[in-house]
């Protein structure tokens, strides 16, 4: 897969840089999802008005074809195909200790059904949105503006997919 890109505190904060030493490691999946109606899947969390790509972390002896049909499936309760690799965005995240490396495809539905989120997706509000385009799911993810660390990351990395996806259609 192309790199799209690597973004750390110093990108989106203008912090020092910092060695990798003690880090963890993260490994996670995005997907830009299309349903028949040409629409984009977009995460809304609640509780801090932020726009994301659905997708996830690759739990531990989780391959990344697997963690795909999960987070998918959890998220938006949706079978999916990939339909491209759309490549890898890198985050050092200064503030965690952490190196998360996220895999992106473009996908397409193949079979609607019920969420599955987790505690911690239910108590943050997440709900799915079918957005008309991928213009409007730029300009709505655009639209964060929380100041939570982990919010500057979501907005500066799904942008970057979003925007590859956009070259690639």
């Amino acid at each position: 897969m192309n790199l799209i890109n690597i973004v750390n505190d110093k990108t989106v904060s203008n912090s020092k840089q910092s060695a990798l030493i003690g880090w963890n490691v993260r490994q996670a999946i995005r997907a830009v999802l299309f349903n028949e109606q040409k629409q984009i899947a977009l995460m809304h969390i609640g509780a801090y008005d932020v726009y994301k790509l659905p997708g996830g972390g690759v739990k531990e002896n989780e391959n990344l074809e697997t963690a795909f049909v999960r987070e998918l499936l959890e998220e938006t309760g949706c079978e999916a195909e990939k339909i491209s690799d759309l490549g890898i965005f890198v985050e050092k995240r200064k503030e965690w200790k952490m190196l998360q490396i996220s895999y992106c495809f473009l996908a397409k539905t193949v079979k609607m059904g019920v969420l599955e989120l987790d505690e911690a997706e239910q108590k943050e509000k997440f709900t799915l949105h079918w957005i008309d385009g991928i213009e409007e799911a730029i300009k709505l993810v655009k639209t964060n503006k929380s100041k939570r660390y982990d919010d500057r990351y979501i907005r500066n990395r799904d942008l970057a997919i979003l925007e590859v996806a956009k070259k690639v259609l």
